[in-house]
């Protein structure tokens, strides 16, 4: 899932630009390190007060229920906006087209099974809408201490393209993914 070294400069870039998401991936990465650099955060850890504010709006929560299947707990209000209907209590798989589903519900595992946060990018189009560019971050937490993650906080952000720019998309609209381990969290919070 790593992308060539010059593709994580541009997530590089990304990431330190955004001050929310840099905020919202180095508090979970300090929390870990904390917990002792194994023991992934729990939900209970992740206080949103803790967040600068206008992050809340782009923020989610969906929990693996069952093997394959991921069901938003939370969908902050932008994302509402956004996408023209309240996510809460739907699964990922009822919010895009079917076939996209295979490709974006295996990031959200991906980073569960990896205990690692998902970082990734691309175009997408929300319904009545043209096309729009996304950052996307998800963060692996656990319901329980130690237990194994079960859930995923994240957040998005949605703004609109340059023009001529999908060209580096694949046919979903995704233009990177990469899992962030301790390394590059290190390097980020430097």
């Amino acid at each position: 899932m790593q992308a060539e070294e010059s593709g994580w400069a541009t997530d590089r870039m990304i990431l330190v630009q955004d001050r929310g998401m840099l905020a919202l991936l180095l508090f979970w990465w300090r929390l870990k390190q904390a917990n002792g650099g194994t023991v992934l955060p729990t939900r209970r850890q992740m206080d949103p007060c803790a967040f600068p504010r206008s992050i809340l709006p782009n923020m989610f929560i969906y929990e693996r229920d069952g093997d394959r299947r991921l069901r938003c707990r939370l969908s902050g209000t932008r994302m509402r906006e956004l996408f023209g209907v309240d996510g809460t209590g739907l699964y990922l798989d009822q919010m895009m087209v079917p076939a996209s589903v295979p490709g974006r519900n295996a990031l959200f595992h991906d980073s569960l099974d990896n205990r690692m946060p998902m970082f990734y990018r691309g175009y997408l189009v929300p319904a009545g809408r043209g096309w729009r560019g996304f950052n996307r971050l998800l963060l692996p937490v656990s319901v329980e201490p130690g237990a194994p993650p079960a859930q995923v906080m994240g957040m998005v952000r949605v703004f609109d393209p340059p023009p001529g720019n999908r060209d580096a998309a694949d046919a979903d609209g995704l233009v990177s993914a990469r899992l962030l381990g301790d390394g590059e969290c290190g390097e980020l919070a430097e």
